[in-house]
């Protein structure tokens, strides 16, 4: 029998930080799906990924501490990507690039069959 977990439970574990404040990570396959011709069907597997969000700081000369200090060149912030109207979640994989994913093109997490 094949082992089956709800993708709320997918998204609760995905966003669930562990002891040091950090994202855990997971493996994940995801489905490509191309809105516009309605064609797709590649399947991307992602080992190791961790979820885009904002982590504690471990030390006061973290990144998250180093942003906090007075600068002259200050980055302009990018407009809010509407995670939950849009249904997407941004991941960080093993290469340090981000991937933005749709959740419901997962397929697998963790060795287990997400269903809805």
């Amino acid at each position: 029998m094949q082992q089956t977990v709800y993708l709320n439970d997918v998204l609760e574990e995905m966003r669930t930080p562990n002891k040091e404040g950090r994202a855990i990570k997971f493996n994940m396959s995801v489905r490509s799906l191309n809105k516009n011709s309605k064609t797709g069907g590649k399947m991307y597997h992602y080992e190791n990924a961790k979820l885009v969000m904002e982590e504690t700081p471990l030390d006061p000369l973290g990144i998250k501490a180093l942003q906090m200090l007075p600068s002259e060149k200050r980055e302009t912030f990018k407009k809010s990507p509407n995670h939950f109207k849009n249904k997407t979640r941004n991941i960080r994989l093993e290469d340090g690039s981000i991937k933005k994913i749709h959740i419901k093109h997962i397929i697998r997490f963790n060795g287990k069959t997400v269903i809805y």
